[in-house]
């Protein structure tokens, strides 16, 4: 299970389209694609996380869209946390903007700039900025796959009130490759998102790892009513002035429901 979250993997909220009003059929495995959309997931520590977004395009093709989201748990002390009691203490929350280019390649036909504001308030306190690029790959090319790479730069402050009495200013980067591959004509499809994300600053050196695994699949024949699950495998390594932080992997699965409007 999981015992505490180092920062929130930033392709996350890649793989969470949001809607154009130009688009007939709803297809979350390209994230290139945006819709408008509120989802509600629960963990199987009982945290509940809301998430909603909204979306636009203009005339020349482009498209964008801006997400909200926030995660619950039942107690940020995780030696007390109880998994049988819904997540009602905030935890964790992220706001992105993401914009959506068309390129005129054959290759890459899109690609995706992103601006992340990151929130924490666990054992682990921060407050990050990222900008990062997404590229759409072209499925001829990929076997039918969808495959997006990812990057990103990250800066902002984190502190470690067991470790440390004060902040630390962190720069740093983050890798990231979102798969997905749709399951016969229905929509449904399955995702595979793994993620590096490297910081350090003067006292606080951290690297996350994190590996995400999802099916989601549409409710209705229209798609705009969806059952999302996902399975998450993390470990993440700190070192506050020399010393390290026990570090395990974790895991951790989701499920909820998610409506594009």
């Amino acid at each position: 299970m999981k015992k505490f979250a180092l920062i929130i993997p930033l392709s996350l909220g890649l793989s969470i389209p949001a809607y154009a009003e130009s688009e007939r059929v709803i297809d979350p495995a390209d994230v290139t694609k945006v819709y408008t959309q509120t989802a509600l997931m629960v963990s199987g520590s009982s945290d509940i996380q809301f998430q909603g977004q909204v979306s636009g395009g203009m005339d020349n093709g482009q498209q964008f869209a801006l997400l909200a989201e926030a995660t619950f748990v039942d107690d940020n002390d995780e030696s007390q946390r109880d998994p049988n009691d819904f997540g009602s203490e905030y935890s964790n929350s992220r706001i992105q903007y993401f914009h959506v280019f068309e390129t005129g390649a054959k290759a890459a036909p899109k690609v995706g700039l992103s601006l992340d504001y990151i929130n924490t308030r666990t054992s682990i306190k921060n407050d990050l900025l990222s900008v990062g690029g997404v590229v759409a790959i072209n499925p001829a090319y990929t076997g039918g796959f969808l495959v997006f790479p990812r990057a990103g730069l990250m800066t902002g402050s984190m502190e470690i009130p067991a470790m440390s009495s004060s902040k630390d200013d962190l720069t740093g980067y983050s890798l990231g490759l979102i798969t997905a591959k749709h399951l016969g004509d229905s929509g449904a499809y399955v995702s595979l998102v793994p993620e590096w994300q490297d910081l350090s600053g003067s006292d606080i050196n951290m690297q996350n790892f994190s590996l995400k695994t999802s099916l989601n699949v549409p409710m209705n024949s229209a798609r705009t009513w969806w059952l999302n699950t996902r399975y998450d495998i993390t470990k993440g390594d700190i070192d506050v002035n020399g010393v390290s932080m026990a570090s395990e992997w974790q895991t951790e699965a989701w499920v909820g429901v998610r409506y594009y409007f």
